[in-house]
């Protein structure tokens, strides 16, 4: 398995415990920033220097270039000096912020239709939205008969109900008033 695919992994867990609420960027750049530097990379290729010995120098350069660590970090740099793997942290650290940068830009659509969306009609209404909204959807499509036909769009807090139950409704207001 190539370096890339290795620090793939190690930012693709870091990026899901900092979606679950952990603090990960902030500290893992202070320790990305520390293995940076040639005589981090020196002692981290030294075969005489024990494994725990170097987690706890690029912990303590870290933590003493004003960098604040996590438990989560630690254990990581902890693991990487274990699997001889440390150079590997400003990667990781890149590929986090990358990961950070694609979720950001990326919205969450709910569409709810009357009846089963072919594949291309799903792919129509991503389109047409990620135009709209000028970013990347990920599109949840839920199926509610009761809404007869057309279809009801929620993004964030804002709906675009298009049924036709909708529809009628307003239909039957405009007759009645």
């Amino acid at each position: 398995m190539s370096n890339r695919s290795v620090a793939r992994r190690y930012a693709r867990a870091l990026f899901e415990l900092e979606q679950e609420g952990a603090t990960i960027r902030e500290p893992l750049n202070a320790v990305a920033a520390v293995v940076g530097v040639d005589a981090a990379r020196e002692m981290l290729a030294e075969p005489r220097i024990a494994p725990a010995d170097k987690a706890r120098a690029i912990i303590k350069a870290a933590e003493a270039a004003g960098g604040k660590l996590t438990p989560e970090i630690e254990r990581l740099v902890g693991l990487l000096c274990e699997r001889g793997k440390a150079e590997l942290l400003p990667e990781i650290a890149e590929l986090v912020e990358e990961m950070a940068r694609e979720a950001a830009s990326e919205v969450e659509a709910r569409v709810v239709t009357a009846v089963k969306l072919d594949a291309a009609t799903t792919k129509k209404i991503e389109a047409a939205l990620e135009k709209a909204l000028g970013g990347k959807v990920r599109l949840d499509v839920d199926v509610d008969p009761s809404i007869l036909g057309g279809l009801v769009i929620r993004v964030g807090d804002r709906q675009m109900d298009y049924s036709l139950r909708t529809r009628l409704q307003s239909l039957k207001r405009a007759i009645v008033a």
